[in-house]
């Protein structure tokens, strides 16, 4: 049946009843007030239906390197909440989308004042040149310091440091990008260019600038630099250890880059923080997201967070997930009040 069978059929039904009811004279009701109840049955249906359609559907853009752990997250969770349905697009505008991915962190005043950030998983960057690199031999054996990749990535008159004698050329994307800003505010403290040749396209864009150039450098998250399947550095691209002690060469217990799981499990269990690492983040409006939307975030920074190793992420540490949790208790509570108000 038809919404409009539905609204006919409707108001046969209650015209009938009104007329048998008046009929049998038990009832004093009349046609204008069974109009006004039909009316209002039809309001609560149309209603009901509208907020159908703006809660069953979550739209997700952002920063896109999230994107396959995303999916996965959807694909999982749409098995036991088949009801809820997904749009995750960089074609869905920013102002039309209920979850933003965010992968750098927040300066204070930076958020609007409706606006929330709430943290999913973790991820790293390391420094990336070309295999075939005629002095790569020489940079893994001695690996970059803080001050050398302030050096080479961050000063363009002094694009190399000791023992960086060849050519280079260091491919870049635009500081406003996520992981470009969360690399140059680990290093530097700061929200700065990398001086060197900028790449067009996403961040995959950067690994292969580098593999098409036996003189590139540049960076990555673990997901870009390892195949995510052999868990080995993907072709025709090398990490540059990171000197974690700062002593000049990179010691047995810093050389940890064999495979991505090497470098999660270094990561997962120290506290060194020479590694640029930050949070991916969703932003969204406290006062339009949905239950459903903030379902799924209580999901995907607890269950979810299950995937993140296959993908290249890192799990949110306890604290942080219980903190996360509550904040979204809260918001969930916001909207609620906002329901009963409306």
């Amino acid at each position: 049946m038809s919404k409009v069978d539905f609204f006919i059929n409707s108001t046969n039904f209650i015209h009938a009843v009104d007329c048998d009811v008046m009929k049998a004279g038990g009832y004093h009701l009349n046609t204008i007030h069974m109009k006004k109840i039909f009316f209002l049955f039809v309001s609560g249906i149309i209603l009901i239906n509208s907020h159908a359609q703006t809660t069953d559907v979550i739209k997700i853009t952002g920063t896109k390197f999230p994107f396959e752990i995303m999916q996965q997250w959807i694909d999982v969770y749409s098995k036991t909440y088949p009801a809820i349905h997904f749009e995750l697009s960089k074609a869905i505008p920013s102002d039309s989308a209920d979850l933003m991915i965010a992968a750098h962190g927040f300066r204070q005043g930076e958020l609007k004042d409706n606006e929330v950030a709430i943290a999913i998983n973790r991820y790293a960057q390391l420094p990336i040149a070309n295999s075939n690199r005629s002095d790569l031999k020489t940079l893994q054996q001695k690996g970059f310091t803080q001050q050398d990749l302030k050096n080479i990535y961050f000063n363009a008159q002094q694009n190399k440091t000791d023992g960086l004698n060849e050519p280079v050329t260091i491919y870049r994307r635009d500081k406003n990008v996520c992981a470009s800003r969360s690399f140059s505010e680990n290093v530097t403290g700061k929200q700065l260019d990398v001086a060197g040749e900028l790449v067009n396209g996403d961040d995959r864009a950067l690994s292969n600038a580098v593999k098409n150039d036996v003189n590139g450098i540049s960076y990555n998250n673990l997901g870009l630099i390892y195949n995510i399947k052999t868990r080995k550095v993907a072709d025709s691209i090398a990490v540059i250890p990171i000197d974690l002690n700062e002593n000049g060469k990179i010691d047995t217990d810093e050389n940890i880059y064999a495979t991505l799981d090497n470098v999660l499990d270094f990561l997962s269990t120290s506290t060194n923080n020479n590694i640029p690492q930050d949070n991916v983040n969703i932003v969204f409006n406290k006062n339009t997201i949905s239950k459903n939307a903030l379902n799924f975030l209580s999901w995907i920074i607890t269950q979810g967070q299950q995937y993140n190793r296959s993908y290249g992420f890192l799990n949110l540490d306890e604290t942080i997930i219980q903190q996360e949790q509550q904040q979204l208790i809260v918001l969930l509570k916001h909207i609620n009040e906002l329901t009963i108000k409306n």
